[in-house]
């Protein structure tokens, strides 16, 4: 009986150091097993709108909506900066969209050279490779509103408040009138010569333009052409106060869209669509005409025929039949 409880102990005692034994083994099985680390995620190239300071606020809008069409089936990440100095042009910076031209633009190419560049410009600029030019010419939106502006009024009737220091914006407007009516006679009284203008100097004060445009009003006019450089609170307020209504080539305040008849626009980023495929791929180096839009129309003011005839000399422009600065257009 005494050999059987010794050799039943000595099982017991073999039995917890075999079980021991295998937890260690297990444990530094288990502690030598190395833990799998996550696949590290590549982050996506971007594409960059850079607005500028004061950009418009229908340009902006049609930028931001429009480019983020276009980023997310090209797997672009979109985003949006005021400014962009070469050193924070990085490699996943794909494309960079500019409102405006950079003065810097041949640096900043030229340092980036697998970005590609699409920029708003109004200069003759020969782009690089990897930058396409997007003209903007202010003078086509001039003469839109001199041939609207005579276009819309009864006898023609209609006045423009235009900048000395642009001399060649306000050939245009002239022309854009004379291109609808040649010499614009009123055939009743007050048997004037439209369109009635005053130039002022792009300082002038808002009591300055409210006075050009009181001269102005003496010869009845019904419509009038007001460029950024005079909108104030005071001088839509004065019109607000006659039956004048206003044509513009900038998006209106807010105190001036009751009197505000249509804008005439740059639109800069409706050509991007057709060129976007060509710069994703890397092909730049073009330059491009930008199209010109109608916005902020009043059904009131501007009848859909009249819209239409707009949108007509509008297409012969961009076509290039229409030259803004010469009286002999196609």
């Amino acid at each position: 009986m005494k050999k059987r409880t010794v050799t039943f102990l000595l099982l017991i005692v073999l039995s917890s150091l075999f079980t021991a034994c295998k937890g260690k083994v297990q444990e530094a099985v288990t502690q030598e097993t190395p833990t799998s680390l996550p696949t590290p995620t590549t982050a996506a190239d971007r594409l960059v709108l850079i607005t500028g300071e004061n950009p418009d606020a229908w340009t902006l809008q049609q930028a931001s909506s429009t480019l983020q069409e276009l980023a997310a089936p090209s797997g672009l990440a979109f985003e949006t900066r005021t400014a962009i100095q070469s050193n924070e042009i990085t490699a996943d910076m794909k494309v960079l969209v500019f409102l405006n031209h950079p003065q810097n633009l041949g640096s900043l190419s030229n340092e980036a050279p697998h970005t590609q560049f699409i920029v708003l410009s109004d200069q003759d600029w020969s782009p690089s490779s990897n930058v396409t030019i997007i003209r903007t010419d202010p003078k086509n939106q001039f003469f839109m509103a001199g041939y609207a502006s005579v276009m819309l009024a009864e006898n023609f009737r209609s006045g423009g408040l235009l900048v000395s220091e642009t001399g060649d914006f306000s050939l245009a407007y002239r022309n854009g009138a004379t291109y609808f009516c040649g010499i614009c006679n009123a055939v009743i009284t007050p048997l004037n010569q439209y369109p009635v203008i005053k130039e002022l100097s792009q300082t002038s004060q808002p009591g300055d333009w409210i006075a050009a445009f009181d001269e102005i009003s003496l010869s009845t006019i019904l419509y009038i052409f007001v460029p950024p450089q005079a909108y104030s609170t005071e001088l839509f307020n004065r019109i607000a106060q006659t039956n004048v209504k206003v044509i513009g080539i900038s998006t209106p305040p807010a105190e001036a869209q009751p009197i505000w008849a249509g804008t005439f626009l740059i639109d800069g980023i409706a050509p991007i669509r057709n060129l976007w495929n060509e710069v994703v791929a890397g092909n730049g180096g073009k330059t491009v005409n930008a199209s010109l839009s109608l916005t902020d129309t009043q059904a009131g003011l501007i009848s859909p025929g009249r819209q239409q005839l707009l949108l007509q000399v509008i297409e012969e422009m961009q076509a290039g039949h229409i030259y803004t600065l010469d009286l002999l257009a196609e």
